[in-house]
């Protein structure tokens, strides 16, 4: 085993009681290292550990950590450095001794005797090397982090357990947190290099003696803690096998069974990889059922800013909990170990639907949570993640429309987050938006590109309402005079839409308008265009005075064609949508007044604009006012005094009534 990557920036500790009878951090009488006599004879010699190394021991026996189990992980991944650097040095040192047997791991378990033991055929350990790896350790801060954060954790009420990352970085020292005594025999491949027998209890010194392993490599043996004895079963340690050291790419045998599966699909060529596997893998990560497979694989290789390998899947359906935020499915491996099964790091949140994998050679496991937050190698992965899955979904939207159309109807809303906080990818993600319009029947959608290339020549803009679904806005009378010229309008009818559209601002240099904000020029109908419009100025000044401050203003309507009146939002103010969503959210958002507009073709409008004339501020002319307002509300769903509404029309009632009957007589 190479213990020789492991100093304080791997060190941690975990759940860990002292055998019955011992003082905190003293080993029992029965495991004590050797007596100095017996030390003598044996030619060993006893020598302190570090004083940074005895505190991190003192931490790892004594402190209450959230993940025992980590130490078999640990000691894995050094015998797999291992057997990587025997297989380097065979080929780059002359002399260096041979490996005996193929490349393995293997952990042997006694019950009876209470011992796990590990052990590899890789490079080994000189003399020095054993003295210098096991019993010093490189200036660190970490120590420094482990200590304080312990201190903070021994003031919690949850029992003091430490969150470093839950399951990183203890190193060759997380042996202590399950055995009272470890025992390393190793030898080195290098030319002339004699066994070595190393031992300790964890306390304040080590053994080194001459040992007697007739081949390269290092067999280390754990003296189980009383409370550890679960490590001595098979299907404990093949379980912890399976969640952290499932692909190490050498085989990892217990009690001569292979444990792990060794072939890390990610780090093959895509041409080696079938469907079929593709699918196996892909339930394996996602714990999915037989038959399910993914919508889209994302494979990557990556060399530079970073290297490393990543298999991604969108999955056919959107998971359950697709819309909690904080919640992440993709797993992040260094060197083929698993260090974090859910990273919040690798994926922003709207391409949290992803599932996976991603392993990296040039991340290290000796990360605290502060450090992951703020590194960079995981930040330059995640751009170069986020780079690629667009990729390839704007080629599965080129190549196959309807697997993308199934693709967006699970997860486009999530998508469309990326628009708001993504600022950099924007772009990207716009051309992967998908609308429904009005000139595309229900259910079938169009992107931003099919628009603009549908846009009449004299449209400059792209004209887009928003509602709370096609068909609270498809009868909008807002629509009708952008009906009438042929005008295409996007149905954003997703809550996140109205976000959406505020962040993008245009699109390939046309802006995005809305019909039910500002003033719009569509110019005069093309049957009208020869005909000047009537003045209405009695109308609308008789409107304005009845209503007040109820509106914001009154003005002559450039988009109505067909109905009396609408209620638009002026410019920058947020719409009715907006204010519905908000209230949802919040019930003390206040309604911002609105402008009201009048279509001056229509008949109720110019016979109020006679009837202003003759009698401004009368009863009837205040009464058709309050109407045009509340059929302005009524079309938005919108009723402010139902009762009210409901007098005002059979007043209006009464009075045509009566005058049909006049008019009969």
């Amino acid at each position: 085993m190479n213990t020789e990557s492991q100093n304080p920036e791997t060190s941690g500790a975990a759940p860990s009681a002292e055998p019955s009878g011992a003082a905190p951090g003293q080993p029992p009488a029965s495991t004590a290292s050797p007596t100095s006599e017996e030390a003598k004879a044996a030619g060993a010699v006893e020598l302190p550990f570090q004083a940074e190394v005895q505190q991190v021991l003192a931490l790892v026996i004594n402190s209450l950590y959230a993940n025992q189990e980590v130490f078999l992980r640990e000691l894995i991944s050094n015998a797999s450095d291992a057997l990587d650097k025997a297989r380097f040095l065979a080929l780059t040192r002359e002399g260096a001794a041979e490996q005996v047997g193929e490349p393995a791991i293997l952990i042997t378990l006694d019950d009876a005797a209470r011992t796990l033991t590990i052990e590899d055929n890789g490079v080994g350990m000189t003399r020095d090397e054993v003295v210098q790896n096991l019993g010093t350790i490189a200036r660190s801060g970490s120590l420094e982090f482990l200590r304080a954060n312990a201190e903070a954790a021994m003031k919690q009420k949850d029992g003091g357990k430490l969150q470093l990352i839950g399951q990183f970085g203890v190193g060759f020292y997380a042996a202590f947190m399950v055995a009272s005594r470890v025992d390393v025999q190793t030898r080195s491949m290098l030319p002339g290099a004699e066994p070595v027998l190393w031992r300790s209890s964890g306390a304040g010194s080590f053994t080194v003696a001459p040992g007697d392993r007739e081949h390269p490599g290092t067999k280390i043996v754990l003296h189980l803690k009383d409370d550890a004895r679960e490590y001595t079963k098979a299907w404990r340690i093949k379980e912890i096998i399976r969640k952290y050291s499932d692909f190490v790419h050498f085989p990892i045998k217990v009690n001569d069974e292979v444990a792990n599966r060794s072939a890390a699909l990610w780090t093959l060529p895509k041409s080696q990889i079938t469907e079929e596997q593709h699918a196996e893998f892909f339930r394996h990560v996602t714990g999915g059922y037989e038959g399910e497979k993914p919508l889209l694989t994302v494979h990557l290789s990556i060399d530079a800013p970073v290297q490393f390998h990543a298999l991604l899947y969108v999955p056919e359906k959107a998971p359950p909990d697709m819309f909690h935020k904080d919640r992440r499915a993709v797993r992040l491996y260094a060197k083929r170990v698993l260090i974090v099964e859910e990273c919040d790091k690798l994926t922003p949140m709207y391409l949290r639907f992803l599932r996976g994998v991603v392993d990296s050679e040039d991340l290290s496991l000796n990360v605290s949570r502060e450090m992951l937050q703020e590194n960079r190698t995981l930040s330059q992965i995640e751009q170069q993640i986020v780079k690629q899955v667009l990729k390839s979904l704007k080629d599965l939207s080129e190549s196959d429309p309807e697997r993308y159309a199934t693709f967006w109807r699970e997860f486009g809303r999530v998508v469309k987050e990326g628009v708001t906080n993504d600022w950099k990818n924007k772009d990207a993600i716009a051309e992967l938006c998908r609308f429904e319009s009005m000139n595309t029947e229900a259910g079938k959608l169009i992107s931003l590109r099919d628009y603009v290339e549908k846009m009449p020549e004299q449209q400059k803009e792209i004209y887009y309402v928003t509602g709370l679904g096609r068909r609270a806005v498809e009868q909008s009378p807002h629509l009708e005079a952008f009906r009438k010229r042929g005008y295409d309008v996007l149905f954003l009818v997703d809550p996140v839409d109205e976000w959406l559209v505020k962040a993008l601002n245009e699109f390939d240099k046309r802006r995005l308008k809305s019909v039910t904000h500002g003033d719009v020029d569509l110019g005069s109908e093309p049957e009208k265009k020869d005909q000047p419009e009537e003045a209405v100025d009695a109308a609308v000044a008789a409107v304005k005075a009845a209503l007040g401050d109820r509106v914001k203003d009154v003005r002559v309507s450039r988009r109505l064609t067909d109905s009396a009146s609408c209620l638009v939002a002026a410019e920058g103010d947020p719409g009715a949508n907006l204010e519905r969503i908000m209230k949802l959210i919040d019930q003390s958002t206040e309604e911002s007044k609105r402008i009201l507009e009048l279509n001056p073709s229509h008949p109720v409008v110019k016979n109020l604009n006679i009837l202003a004339g003759r009698e401004p501020g009368s009863e009837r002319v205040k009464q058709w006012s309050e109407l045009l307002l509340d059929q302005a509300l009524l079309v938005e769903g919108v009723v402010q005094e139902p009762a009210q509404l409901v007098r005002r029309i059979q007043d209006l009632l009464a009075q045509v009534s009566s005058a049909a009957v006049s008019n009969q007589a």
